[in-house]
């Protein structure tokens, strides 16, 4: 063969060799990661940008394009970072993925979820996530990460390297007000915790929540976690650390939730949601019931005049209790315990409780740890007290618990006397939170779980309160009264509601809640997760 026409032999061989290299190397594009933090930490997100480029890159596989052209591509675009803008985003820079998500900060603990996308259809998109407790867990997390894109887009696993040229992320600067210590017990003990630390957070909601409870209730042997905004109902399930849906119901517009609980108590095996509603239209109590029927969630009972609240009693297990609403008085006298009975929740039994003690914020049991029955309720004035059956007090705490936004509206001393109605003379009744009683640490000795949140007006207002932040005590009964036996630190937003109840259905029970970092405003949307501690 002539020396020419080998070399074009050659040459023509290289050309499609390094045309097919070019068309079997995939392209990655990340969008810059939405920020839910308390302060400004973008040099979080570039620096995880940063590392995830070159973790990601695998020679002559996949390559990631530079961070700068895909923000010059973004350039001054305000709008959500959804699929249909993502994909369209990646076609323009000739990817043929894209990655894009948010970046959560939680006092220490950093969380990613992201949306993997194929603009070629080789996977549908795909969920992936992490969270790392910690700045020192960081990393080991950021390269799991990497690996489960790569196995994603490559079809196998690829072991990352450590890559000198992209320097540690600092750590996080812990301000004076803002950002919380981690989600730690103040106090060391016997207690091991898991290797993932004493708490989970789920991802971000935004959402206000105003109540959650958990149950098994679709009677698949697992516990879901139930919470409301005020008109919709969601339920989901913690697989494997990440909170998935189960079902969501949503709600008129003037609907008005104020509560909600889960119980068996038709004893078919299936839990059911317990949702208090206060309509907006004329402030009429119509409660109502739903059930899992093998394929959707459907209302068992509407309309209810119940205020619905479902208490563990230690020793005896799972009450539904109820109680009235008249046309002039927001709570008719007499809490009864409720049964299913001809498909219709009715009174099974009055319980006998001090005048003063409406349905919400009570519970009763061994408090004392005596062998002796008594009540354990949060006053008006958000004082913890202990009473016996007849009212007799035996403790009431000096300091304040609980503290709601929740409220229902009440006329006032001239109005109710008049029963004109006039609602410019209206009182705010706050609803005490749930306060729970449980042998959490297996000592044979209950414990009194309460909230605390802390209020910034510190309740000089009865028409105004604005929690900046919130913990939960476990309070044991020693010889003068209760004291504090565990702590969750403090955080900043307002715990809404909580659980104790095993949310991610290892066998063992954590105490659950529901924070809201930011209210519902015309100019942004809320923010809530929901958080497990187990501390003891």
């Amino acid at each position: 063969m002539p020396a020419f026409t080998l070399l074009v032999v050659i040459l023509t061989a290289l050309f499609h060799a390094h045309s097919s290299y070019a068309k079997d190397v995939k392209k990655l594009a990340i969008v810059p990661f939405v920020m839910h933090a308390e302060r400004d930490i973008s040099f979080l997100r570039d620096g995880l940008v940063d590392m995830l480029g070159s973790r990601l890159s695998v020679k002559d596989k996949l390559v990631v394009i530079e961070k700068t052209l895909v923000k010059s591509a973004i350039g001054s675009y305000q709008g959500a970072f959804d699929l249909a803008y993502v994909s369209g985003l990646a076609a323009e820079l000739g990817a043929d993925y894209a990655l894009f998500g948010s970046l959560t900060v939680f006092g220490e603990s950093v969380s990613l979820d992201t949306t993997l996308v194929s603009l070629k259809g080789r996977i549908p998109p795909v969920a992936i996530f992490f969270q790392s407790r910690d700045m020192a867990s960081l990393m080991p997390e950021v390269n799991k990460f990497a690996q489960k894109i790569n196995t994603q887009i490559l079809g196998e696993a690829y072991t990352m390297r450590e890559v000198e040229e992209v320097p540690p992320l600092p750590a996080l600067e812990r301000p004076e007000k803002g950002l919380p210590t981690p989600l730690r017990p103040e106090r060391t003990g016997p207690h091991k915790n898991s290797e993932d630390g004493p708490f989970w957070k789920s991802a971000l909601f935004e959402i206000e929540i105003l109540g959650m409870a958990i149950g098994d209730v679709d009677a698949d042997g697992h516990h879901e976690v139930v919470f409301v905004n005020h008109n919709d109902v969601f339920v989901y399930r913690n697989v494997k650390g990440r909170l998935n849906e189960v079902g969501q119901i949503k709600g008129k517009a003037y609907y008005n939730f104020i509560g909600v609980d889960v119980a068996d108590t038709n004893g078919n095996g299936r839990s059911e949601i317990f949702i208090t509603d206060l309509r907006r239209n004329g402030g009429r109590l119509k409660s109502f019931v739903l059930e899992w029927d093998g394929t959707k969630f459907k209302k068992i009972a509407d309309n209810e005049n119940w205020y619905f609240r479902v208490l563990k009693v230690p020793g005896r297990g799972t009450m539904l209790l109820g109680q009235k609403r008249g046309p002039f008085d927001i709570f008719i006298s007499g809490v009864y315990e409720l049964e299913w009975s001809n498909g219709r929740y009715v009174p099974k039994k009055s319980q006998i409780l001090p005048q003063w003690l409406k349905i919400y914020g009570f519970t009763f049991g061994d408090v004392l740890n005596n062998g002796q029955h008594m009540i354990v309720a949060l006053t008006q004035d958000d004082r913890l007290r202990i009473v016996d059956w007849e009212g007799n007090e035996e403790w009431i705490s000096s300091e304040r618990y609980g503290g709601s936004r929740l409220y229902l509206d009440m006329p006032s001393e001239t109005a109710r006397e008049r029963r004109s109605g006039d609602t410019q003379k209206m009182e705010h009744f706050y609803l005490p939170q749930r306060v729970h009683l449980a042998d959490l640490d297996n000592d044979g000795k209950n414990e009194v779980v309460v909230v605390r949140n802390k209020d910034a007006a510190r309740r000089l207002f009865s028409r105004l309160r604005l929690f900046e932040s919130g913990h939960i005590e476990c309070l044991s009964w020693e010889a003068l009264g209760l004291a504090v036996k565990e702590k969750i630190k403090e955080m900043p937003g307002y715990i809404s509601d909580y659980a104790i109840a095993d949310i991610d259905n290892n066998g063992l029970d954590e105490i659950v809640f529901s924070l809201v970092a930011k209210r519902d405003s015309p100019i942004a949307k809320a923010k809530s997760f929901i958080v497990s501690w187990r501390g003891w």
